[in-house]
């Protein structure tokens, strides 16, 4: 069975249409749905309760996506987990399609072509993966990829602290010190503006350049 965890934060305008497509795409394997909620001020709670065989968990207040994530993460009872957001950058077909990859000791990661995004984001995002891999000796070209599909023993066995996007570059880094291997799979993304939700900021990026260090050589 896989997990999918989606982490929602006022996302009352494309939540209905993530879970609808979601429940779609694996509705031939056995998995479940769990949303959390970060503290929503919209309608997304009352979208969420509607709907059937999902998993929804409420907290009281906005902590970030590395902290919704972790919670989801303890409410899990998959083989495997995977990261869907809850907005229309990553359709969820082709997290399916990933899944369909996923090894009991291999890392799965969407990689997204260097010409989606917004130009400073694509940057941010080229540092990061470069950071990374002088760090880590690695080869990798998307470490902040939303779409990872993990073993759920290997996932859990990090004791993960990141609350907020630098989530990312904290499951990488554990990842790759713990030698699994992680396979970089093409993906299509269709990136959102910051007028339709866009959350993800240019501290975010100094955010996890510092959890990579933090993770190499501090802890």
């Amino acid at each position: 069975m896989i997990s999918i965890i989606i982490p929602a934060y006022n996302e009352e305008k494309t939540i209905f249409q993530v879970l609808t497509s979601t429940q779609r795409a694996f509705q031939n394997t056995e998995h479940e749905i769990i949303v959390v909620d970060d503290g929503s001020t919209d309608t997304t709670g009352i979208i969420c309760e509607s709907y059937l065989n999902i998993k929804y968990i409420q907290l009281p207040q906005n902590h970030g996506k590395g902290f919704a994530i972790r919670e989801g993460l303890k409410q899990s009872k998959g083989s495997f987990c995977a990261i869907q957001d809850a907005d229309l950058e990553y359709n969820p077909e082709t997290l399916y399609k990933l899944s369909l990859q996923a090894k009991n000791d291999v890392a799965i990661y969407g990689k997204r072509d260097k010409k989606q995004g917004y130009f400073f984001y694509k940057i941010g995002n080229t540092i990061l993966s470069w950071v990374c891999n002088i760090l880590y000796k690695s080869n990798l070209f998307d470490i902040y990829t939303c779409y990872k599909v993990i073993p759920s023993p290997i996932l859990k066995s990090f004791k993960l602290t990141s609350n907020g996007f630098e989530i990312e570059a904290e499951i990488t880094a554990k990842l790759l010190r713990s030698k699994t291997l992680i396979i970089e799979i093409p993906i299509t993304y269709t990136s959102r503006t910051f007028e339709e939700g866009k959350k993800i900021r240019g501290i975010d990026a100094i955010i996890g350049i510092w959890t990579l260090i933090k993770n190499r050589f501090l802890i």
